[in-house]
């Protein structure tokens, strides 16, 4: 079975409710505030049947609490604390069947969230950057013939 991929975001986001938190570790951090609009992506081709894998790298995400969602449904396991606040982490989930990817229009929505789970008060600040789907793609219904001789 074939796979493909999307690049659904390639420019560090910095989530959260301090807009100077990141200055001394990435002054290009580009902050959204708690939440932004979703990003949008296609998978072509894409087999909604079949597990995808979205791979991204995360830095000082404390709250277990925030809302990490495709297609409006959680991804298993949300977007996972860091162990360090000082490193960045590399990040492997699975996207299931139930999110239900399509050829366009899908939709990764980020939500920066207090310990509480509530988007008021102090809520947590950190960064994503490269976020990448890699996923498989429907059989070729191509059919090759050969000439007889």
């Amino acid at each position: 079975m074939a796979t493909d991929f999307t690049v659904i975001l390639s420019v560090r986001n910095h989530y959260g409710d301090e807009a100077g938190t990141f200055t001394d570790v990435d002054r290009d951090a580009l902050f959204v505030g708690p939440t932004r609009s979703p990003y949008r992506f296609d998978c072509p081709n894409v087999d909604p049947n079949q597990i995808a894998f979205l791979m991204f790298q995360s830095r000082d995400v404390d709250s277990q609490q925030n809302i990490f969602q495709i297609n409006g449904v959680g991804v298993f396991g949300g977007l996972p604390a860091s162990p360090s606040n000082d490193a960045w982490n590399g990040n492997i989930l699975l996207v299931e069947p139930r999110h239900r990817l399509k050829a366009t229009g899908n939709e990764l929505h980020v939500e920066a969230r207090n310990t509480s789970g509530g988007g008021g008060g102090n809520i947590d600040d950190f960064i994503i950057d490269n976020v990448v789907i890699m996923y498989k793609t429907r059989a070729s219904t191509t059919t090759i013939t050969q000439g007889l001789e």
